[in-house]
């Protein structure tokens, strides 16, 4: 009882930590309802566990739920799975593809009770990345933690001799098998392959006699000429530094549909189990030493299983992250919930990788802490990407210069600063005179290299410690830090009307190019809002001055 629970356990951290998202919908009379969303679904989209037990049209926006109940619609009027391709907004606000599979479940009576929907986010980098099994046999290990994933395991697994011959099987590889125990034992596994992939199979075994150990694909021979395609992987079984026999792992998507079943049958011992995209599995016990390292962590962190001693699995931490770690985990075993960080963890050539971790407490019978089991994968590319993406947020493209959201932050960081520090600044809006006029002569081109070359210009004439910013257009605004008095921004203001004098030599044709400037000062009822309407106005009121024409105000 103790193990199946623990296993159990595991399963459902595997479920949390898979990056599909997994949504069960209840049918019946009075329409379509959420009863079962994953932690994978909740954190890509704007569900909460609140939504549970309502309609798309309780939980959705209006023409997306509308999309999704003809999608439902579909699969209740055929009687048959289905698959589409969607797009959808995530939390953050990011466009994401996904790859949807409907599939119907029926009771005794022929009646869809449920509807599954399996979402595969395929944007970016995870289209190219494919699941690897990781949950690797090593007997010695803890013999009873071994015995507890063989048994309850959701994947097939075989036991093979060196010659290729079945000797034991867990109870999904008996499913696969289709054959009783004494008809299965002794018959050679290349048996059970499709005789197209017989070769490729014999070649990845006879590689893993000598050590190499990766994942491939096969076919699987079923009852009435059938074939089940399979990812497989062997795994060497070493007693005493020496191989003798495989762990065979064959997984299949017939497990989620047996775990649907479980689901109907008893929601309360629900296990949805997708693939495994997570590169190292370490298993710890109460007083922190790791049970269990997977031989992935050499190839993400550079350092064999073997090398690590029985308290060091997560001390190659940065230490900058050590104390929120820890903290996290000590909650997570707290509340029996899953701790999820991201963390710096050292390769063994010295540089730091940025990894995501996904801790998840097991509890005994009696609801002691017994085990931890945790997930790390590989993040530093999503990492790199992020920061790309912010940085493009907060610039713009044309200039490189900070953007207009860039600027109305460090504006109203400034005003704080006044308030509370008494920091003066002064904020300065410009514009090209007579820009529209410059376009329509010579062009859009000649007008982009313009405003190139005001940017720059205007980059010249302040210190680092002043942010210059495109506004779009032909407008751009200066805020001048350390400025007291408005005698201080006149004298920025006349530097910058003398480098707009000098020479524009643009594509070969010598222009000349002014500037009306607005100047605002901060006073206590100032606002971010306020301020740009004041340099607003007084930059168009030096226009009108200079041109003796009524221009409306764009703020």
């Amino acid at each position: 009882m103790i193990q199946h629970q623990a296993s159990l356990s595991i399963d459902r951290a595997l479920m949390n930590g898979i990056q599909e998202m997994v949504f069960i919908v209840r049918v019946d009379e009075d329409g379509l309802f959420y009863e079962f969303i994953n932690q994978a679904a909740m954190d890509k989209t704007d569900l909460t566990p609140d939504s549970l037990g309502k309609t798309f049209m309780e939980t959705q926006a209006a023409e997306l739920a509308e999309m999704i109940h003809s999608q439902y619609v579909k699969v209740l009027t055929s009687g048959e799975s289905i698959s589409y391709e969607d797009t959808y907004i995530d939390p953050h606000r990011k466009l994401r593809y996904s790859k949807t599979r409907l599939t119907p479940m029926f009771n005794e009576e022929g009646r869809c009770t449920h509807v599954v929907s399996i979402v595969q986010d395929i944007t970016g980098e995870v289209e190219a990345k494919q699941v690897s099994v990781e949950a690797l046999m090593n007997l010695e290990t803890s013999r009873s933690y071994y015995q507890s994933l063989f048994a309850h395991h959701a994947d097939a697994i075989f036991t093979i001799d060196l010659k290729g011959r079945i000797t034991g099987a867990n109870p999904m590889g008996l499913v696969v098998g289709q054959l009783p125990e004494d008809e299965l034992y002794k018959r050679r596994v290349l048996n059970f392959i499709a005789p197209q992939d017989q070769r490729e199979a014999l070649i990845n075994f006879r590689h893993a006699i000598g050590g190499i150990y990766k994942d491939f694909r096969v076919s699987v021979l079923q009852k009435e000429n059938k074939q089940l395609s399979v990812l497989a992987k062997c795994i060497p079984i070493k007693v005493k530094d020496q191989t003798t026999g495989f762990y065979v792992i064959l997984k299949d998507m017939r497990e989620l549909d047996h775990l649907v079943e479980l689901y109907m049958e008893s929601e309360k011992n629900l296990r949805v189990i997708a693939e495994n995209s997570h590169d190292v599995i370490i298993l710890i016990n109460r007083q922190n030493e790791n049970l269990y390292i997977s031989p992935s962590v050499e190839t993400l962190y550079g350092i064999k299983p073997e090398d690590y001693t029985i308290h060091d699995a997560l001390l190659r931490v940065h230490i900058e992250d050590q104390e929120a770690l820890n903290t996290s985990i000590d909650e997570a075993i707290l509340t029996k919930q899953i701790c999820k960080k991201r963390i710096r963890i050292k390769h063994k050539n010295g540089h730091w990788i940025w990894s995501e971790l996904l801790a998840k407490p097991v509890f005994d019978a009696s609801e002691s802490y017994s085990h931890m089991v945790i997930i790390i994968r590989d993040i530093d590319l999503q990492k790199k990407y992020e920061a790309k993406l912010e940085l493009l947020a907060f610039r713009d493209p044309l200039t490189n210069l900070p953007n207009r959201r860039y600027f109305q932050e460090s504006l109203e960081q400034a005003l704080i600063d006044f308030r509370v520090k008494e920091k003066h600044f002064a904020v300065m809006l410009l514009d090209v005179d007579e820009f529209k006029q410059i376009n329509d002569q010579w062009g859009h081109e000649t007008g982009d290299a313009i405003i190139q070359e005001f940017g720059r210009r205007l980059e010249t004439t302040v210190f680092e410690s002043d942010v210059v910013a495109r506004l779009g257009g032909d407008e751009f605004i200066i805020l001048l830090a350390n400025i007291d008095s408005v005698n201080c921004a006149l004298t920025v203001i006349e530097k910058i009307r003398n480098i707009m004098k000098k020479t524009w030599t643009i594509e070969g044709m010598s222009l000349s190019v002014s500037t009306s400037i607005g100047l605002a000062m901060p006073h206590p009822e100032a606002t971010v809002s306020s301020m740009l309407k004041e340099a607003d106005q007084a930059m168009y009121k030096e226009k009108r001055a200079r041109q003796g024409t009524n221009i409306n105000h764009r703020f």
